[in-house]
């Protein structure tokens, strides 16, 4: 209709009174009123709606060849000054996020989401901190049923499913959460779009799925490794496959409207700021996370004007081979307890949350033994010969003999040292800290006396300490660490 006009529907009297096929109103209702083309309803697993065919006696008489599928056309530019690559930390993340369910056993709030001190625990750990992100994440998990339920309303990691994609290498790792993303519902990229409110009146609905399909069906038609203009893209789509979400080419049942200017957003006419809006939160958003394409621009906090197609990502619409994965490392046994996880050894990474305090993330994971980490694996039934048994088998060399006295020693005796971070107070003379400690308001902050004129004050305690040593006539000079 939007290319050859529209067909006019009429009744009978109408018909007869204006006798339409002596001035037809378009070429479509011509070629109508001619036998040239005919109509019927047509069932799709996305709705029922109306289909304009040649009639079958036709078709063998014209010289026209069936239609091939419409493909985007876009020409190729420079690699922008810019560009964003997340790799695979969306592998990383969705392993952190296990490990956490793991260990934490966390109890989601009542609306299913995350409490706010598990977000927040959440995005200190995470290599990207996108709440948006996360939703999407957990999700996924929650589709691929990674995640249970117990009695007390606690989650816990199934743990076949979950060991099986760890073990996997990190192409596989990427399929599994990249098929889930593709046939998820639960997830709707239009509701996420910003500039878009969505009235959800429950008198309409939209299938997520039809153009995820459709973005990648086109962006097999980009060269890997190779940028396109984002909006040459939105554009190519736009002429070559324009309904791809609205399949029966109903512009006007939406109840969408412009989160700036608060107008409705209907008819054709409104595609860029819908359809348009759509592909570039498809490509910056879930296809960016899970490193199938790389967004670029031109400046630090611009928003990016171009992407390209990864080797994952031609792997996923099935342009190339997948990548294999590249050599890691083992795991380092450091001599003060850390152990270091290369980012690609999941597995490891894993077990060791279960076993181990996180110390800090990034392109290698730090965890470090102690007291507490080993209480806690005993609560798990991980004693300290399966610890040891999996020290030797992670990082492919002996244990090394302090990790092993230091070990069995704490599981004989219990721990036995204690280190903690304390500031020192040094006053000039005994007899200041004998008001010190005679004073209620410095005597609590103050854990224990280490000299006639010292005492040990714990970090966090030191701002209302100051505050009172000020009361008592003194002016403290503070020395912080770098």
């Amino acid at each position: 209709a939007r290319r050859w006009g529209e067909i006019r529907a009429m009744g009978p009297s109408r018909m007869e009174r204006e006798q339409p096929w002596r001035e037809p109103a378009s070429a479509a209702e011509g070629l109508w009123y001619k036998g040239l083309v005919c109509s019927a309803f047509q069932q799709t697993p996305h709705g029922t709606y109306e289909a304009v065919s040649v009639p079958v006696e036709l078709r063998s008489d014209l010289p026209a060849q069936g239609a091939s599928r419409p493909s985007v056309r876009s020409e190729p530019i420079q690699a922008p000054g810019i560009t964003q690559n997340a790799g695979d930390q969306f592998l990383d993340d969705a392993c952190t996020l296990l490990a956490f369910v793991q260990t934490a056993r966390p109890r989601p709030s009542s609306d299913a989401e995350w409490r706010t001190s598990d977000q927040a625990l959440l995005s200190r750990w995470f290599r990207c901190q996108d709440s948006a992100r996360l939703e999407l994440m957990t999700r996924l998990l929650c589709d691929l049923a990674w995640f249970q339920a117990a009695d007390d309303g606690r989650l816990r990691v199934s743990p076949g499913p979950v060991t099986a994609w760890l073990e996997s290498p990190s192409v596989d790792q990427r399929e599994a959460l990249a098929e889930a993303w593709l046939n998820t519902t639960g997830w709707n990229e239009l509701f996420r779009v910003a500039s878009l409110v969505p009235d959800q009146s429950g008198t309409w609905r939209n299938d997520p799925r039809l153009a995820r399909r459709t973005v990648l069906r086109h962006l097999a038609a980009c060269a890997p490794d190779v940028w396109y203009p984002i909006d040459g893209f939105v554009d190519g789509i736009r002429e070559a496959d324009p309904d791809f979400q609205r399949p029966d080419g109903d512009y006007a049942s939406w109840y969408l409207r412009d989160a700036a200017t608060g107008e409705y957003l209907t008819g054709f006419e409104s595609w860029g700021q819908v359809e348009g809006a759509v592909i570039r939160y498809l490509l910056l958003a879930p296809l960016a996370w899970l490193g199938l394409v790389d967004p670029g621009g031109e400046g630090f906090g611009a928003p990016p004007t171009a992407f390209c197609l990864t080797p994952a990502g031609s792997a996923f619409v099935g342009l190339s081979d997948p990548p294999s994965d590249a050599a890691t490392e083992a795991v380092s046994l450091l001599p003060d307890f850390t152990i270091r996880v290369p980012s690609g050894r999941r597995f490891e990474r894993f077990q060791l949350a279960r076993v181990a305090d996180w110390l800090r993330s990034g392109d290698t994971y730090d965890y470090r033994l102690s007291p507490g980490s080993l209480v806690r694996a005993g609560q798990q039934g991980i004693g300290v010969d399966r610890v040891l048994e999996f020290l030797r088998r992670a990082s492919d060399v002996p244990v090394p003999g302090v990790y092993e006295s230091a070990l069995t020693r704490w599981e004989s005796h219990g721990s036995e040292a204690k280190l903690e971070t304390v500031g020192l107070l040094r006053l000039a003379s005994s007899e200041l800290m004998d008001q010190a400690l005679q004073a209620s308001a410095t005597r609590r902050l103050l854990q224990e006396q280490v000299g006639p004129a010292t005492a040990i004050a714990l970090h966090q305690d030191w701002p209302r300490l100051v505050e009172a040593l000020g009361r008592m006539g003194l002016l403290p000079e503070v020395v912080e660490d770098e």
